[in-house]
């Protein structure tokens, strides 16, 4: 159940990060790294505060000083990063097909 929390989190956030990426691109069209941080990183901070908000099946939420948990943070990091460029970059080859 965690771990479809976290997925919908994940999408939801990259919905959400995409969105605004397009506002700040399109209101500030030079500031393309402003764009990609903010819009990057929604979906870090959606996911990372999905798991830091959510119990295991113990009952447990998890702890900042146990070094299972900062991995995993890493990894929802990397698969929300990826998960954005990876629909930007099909966002941008449907525009330039047509």
């Amino acid at each position: 159940m965690r771990v479809l929390l976290i997925f919908s989190s994940l999408i939801a956030g990259t919905i959400a990060g995409i969105y605004l990426f397009g506002m700040i691109w399109r209101t500030t069209a030079p500031e393309g790294t402003t764009a990609m941080v903010v819009g990057a990183g929604m979906p870090v901070v959606v996911g990372a505060l999905t798991f830091l908000g959510t119990k295991a099946a113990d009952g447990r939420r998890p702890s900042l000083r146990n070094l299972q948990t900062w991995l995993v943070l890493l990894g929802i990091a990397a698969s929300a990063v990826g998960l954005f460029v990876l629909l930007i970059v099909a966002a941008f080859l449907a525009v330039q097909r047509g």
